[in-house]
């Protein structure tokens, strides 16, 4: 699938800018940040890639924190044809957790923006955030069998 990623985040005066360079890669730890300057002062960072395998640090941490309904929920939610366009807290990225929030005011130093643009939405989705039925049929069965054979 063919797949590109913008992420950015801003550096506001009082933060470090090497702190928020980690927040972003411990997301996207395949990319690399380049700063966003004005008047030689830097004002941001972004980081770009391309395929489903610079998503695949985020999709690990969206099934180790087993939020993958809620992720996708949102997801379908801020999909628009063909970009999808989250916000993710920079203090959670920071400490390598995944939390959205709302683009103003919900993160005390302004999100990370992350656009994701591609033809095929409903395969990323479920590349991201796959909650299939089988997977827990598949565990109920496993419990069930176990269970059994205990007696």
């Amino acid at each position: 699938m063919n797949v590109t990623i913008t992420v950015e985040a801003a550096v506001e005066p009082t933060e470090d800018e090497k702190k928020v360079e980690r927040a972003l890669l411990k997301l996207f730890p395949t990319g690399q940040a380049d700063k966003k300057t004005e008047e030689g002062i830097t004002t941001g960072l972004v980081v770009r890639g391309t395929g489903l395998e610079f998503l695949s640090t985020l999709r690990s941490m969206i099934r180790q924190d087993r939020i993958r309904t809620t992720a996708r929920a949102i997801f379908l939610r801020t999909s628009r044809e063909h970009v999808l366009h989250i916000y993710l807290n920079k203090q959670a990225a920071f400490m390598g957790r995944v939390s959205f929030c709302a683009p103003f005011g919900e993160s005390p130093h302004g999100p990370i923006s992350v656009s994701a643009e591609t033809d095929d939405m409903s395969s990323l989705i479920d590349y991201l955030a796959a909650t299939a039925v089988a997977d827990s049929t598949d565990v109920r069965r496993r419990r069930r069998t176990s269970y059994l054979d205990e007696e």
